[in-house]
């Protein structure tokens, strides 16, 4: 069992009491004896302090205008159950009050005026009875810092290296420009500038998952000849597979989509890379598109040959942190569901007969 919950400053007090010099003088004492102190002087200010800081100890005065300190007590208890104790302060000590106070949850019942001493008491006896709950919001608290800590620096190194990616793209491509090498050499570079741009583009999709869960992605759309988008992604892939797997691309020259291209795009780089992976040898990687007949838009398609996904996976595929194949997990399709999704779209698997696929539906090819 964690000491921590033997000391002081692990419990954290609400003393309520409308006369403010009373309670800064009982917050002052508490203070002194090493408690975390939160006080307020009616009861909107002790729901609403209680709310944004949850005590474990909550020292309510019972004689409040407006609202009564038992309708506090009625309303802590009601948000925060066993997790909080709560001692009444009153100078009547009639058995109505006291009635009705414990009818409304109060743990304890003082008659003013009462020592500091006897206060510090009770709420030691209070904090020994809450220490399960009082470790488990300390538990609970340390790890929101460290998810809030982890996400602020994942999103600093995301975006340190964003940029330096980008200046490496822009050197490998101008160097693809202007070196006039053997064929080794021009070959050298240019994979390095494939396996950079697919670096690039996880690097990406990591920074715009945020972005995209806060909102703060807009897709830019314009008129998109889709074959040529495909057999883009094909380009930049296929140098790089070294098993012997076929390629083709089941699209009309013609067909035309209004989506964010490098937002799309970036969408089947995730998902071909996905196919290249789970492809069995000697298969065939079928990138196509198709007008949406029935509801519109245009159908953008991925499928390889080979072993079906699991059917207790399929349902999480598109999940945050979802586990694939094998235990891996990863954001790659979590981010398609995202871009599909701020386009107004949807994507989903299908079980085709050959082996998985994965359709992507978007509006707009009118």
């Amino acid at each position: 069992m964690s000491e921590i919950s033997l000391l002081p400053g692990a419990v954290r007090l609400l003393v309520v009491d409308d006369d403010v010099t009373v309670c800064h003088q009982m917050a002052s004492g508490l203070a002194k004896a090493g408690f975390q102190i939160v006080t307020a002087n009616d009861a909107s200010a002790a729901l609403s302090r209680a709310a944004s800081t949850p005590p474990d100890v909550a020292i309510v005065d019972l004689e409040m205008p407006d609202v009564g300190g038992i309708e506090v007590i009625r309303e802590l208890k009601r948000r925060h159950g066993e997790a909080i104790h709560v001692i009444v302060l009153t100078g009547h000590d009639d058995e109505r009050p006291r009635a009705e106070t414990f009818e409304a949850g109060a743990d304890d019942f003082v008659v003013k005026p009462v020592a500091l001493a006897e206060i510090r008491r009770r709420i030691s006896a209070a904090s020994r009875k809450l220490r399960a709950y009082v470790n488990v919001r300390l538990e609970k608290e340390a790890a929101e810092r460290r998810l809030v800590y982890g996400h602020e620096a994942s999103a600093l190194l995301a975006h340190d290296l964003n940029n330096g990616l980008a200046v490496s793209l822009n050197n490998l491509s101008y160097l693809m420009e202007v070196v006039n090498g053997d064929a080794e050499v021009t070959e050298a570079l240019a994979a390095t500038l494939r396996s950079v741009r697919r670096m690039a583009g996880l690097v990406a999709n990591f920074v715009d998952i945020s972005r995209f869960e806060d909102a703060a992605v807009k897709p830019v759309v314009a008129r998109t000849r889709i074959r040529e988008l495909l057999e883009s992604v094909i380009a930049v892939h296929a140098p790089s597979i070294t098993r012997s797997l076929r390629f083709e691309v089941d699209c009309s020259s013609e067909l035309e989509g209004t989506f964010d291209p490098g937002l799309v795009e970036r969408v089947f780089h995730n998902l071909f890379g996905n196919a290249s992976r789970y492809c069995e040898p000697g298969g065939t990687i079928t990138l196509g598109a198709r007008v949406d007949k029935l509801q519109g838009g245009v159908v953008i398609w991925v499928a390889n040959t080979g072993p079906q996904i699991l059917p207790e996976l399929r349902d999480l595929l598109f999940n945050k942190y979802a586990r694939g194949t094998g235990g891996k997990r990863g954001m790659g399709l979590y981010f398609c569901r995202l871009v599909a999704e701020a386009h107004g779209g949807h994507i989903g698997y299908e079980a085709d007969p050959l082996g998985p696929r994965f359709a992507l539906k978007l509006p707009g090819h009118e």
